[in-house]
């Protein structure tokens, strides 16, 4: 089978077939402070084939075969990964960091020119903390930072009778807003109060999740108002 940028799943066939990519990627490892301090830097290139995009043409009209409305290309990706982790002590957590680039280029799309993919983000950022207040409590907050994907809309519009025509812009013209969250969390160990040849404990664990009520955008919509 092969994905479609716009989230479909479609078996490979005589027509469609299946994608392949190769990856090449350089890392260096080092660890600090007797393994307490974790951290890496990796840089990759990917090559992708048989990548799959719907035609400029495309009208999804249900009675058309959906092959008949494809067409075919090659993309790349290009990036680099940074990783750092403190795994010992009271406090711990970790930051990665990646900065890429994923392109298309087909020939039957935006002139044969290589356009950004939608699924192109240039920054993506996590940060992940948690400490141990005491035997009992840990408490931990994960910040979630990511480019919005891109998409295509429309730079125009026409009437024709009554029926909207839409005029779209080049493929994944557009960028959505930033994706963004803060997740909190509390976690409360019951120990055990006597030893026992089999101890065991349990945990409490409450989550808040995108504690500051971010309104993260999945899809947006063109509506023609009166």
């Amino acid at each position: 089978t092969t994905t479609l940028p716009i989230d479909l799943w479609v078996p490979s066939t005589a027509v469609v077939k299946p994608q392949r990519g190769v990856q090449v990627a350089l890392g260096y490892f080092r660890n600090f402070k007797e393994d307490i301090i974790e951290t890496s830097v990796e840089l990759y290139y990917k090559h992708l084939r048989n990548q799959i995009e719907y035609g400029e043409s495309a009208v999804g009209d249900i009675t058309i075969d959906v092959e008949d409305e494809f067409t075919y290309g090659k993309g790349y990706s290009t990036g680099a990964e940074f990783f750092i982790k403190k795994a010992k002590g009271k406090w711990s957590g970790w930051i990665g960091y990646t900065l890429a680039w994923t392109w298309r280029k087909f020939p039957e799309i935006n002139e044969g020119k290589v356009f950004l993919a939608r699924y192109d983000r240039r920054h993506d950022l996590s940060i992940v903390n948690m400490y141990e207040i005491n035997k009992h409590w840990k408490v931990s907050a994960t910040f979630v930072f990511a480019t919005g994907q891109r998409t295509t809309l429309p730079v125009s519009f026409f009437m024709n009778e009554v029926q909207v025509h839409y005029v779209y812009g080049k493929r994944n013209w557009y960028q959505l807003p930033p994706y963004h969250r803060l997740d909190l969390g509390f976690v409360y160990t019951i120990l055990p109060k006597k030893k026992r040849k089999i101890n065991f404990t349990s945990d409490i664990a409450v989550s808040v999740y995108n504690a500051y009520n971010r309104q993260n955008p999945f899809f947006v919509f063109v509506d023609v108002g009166g």
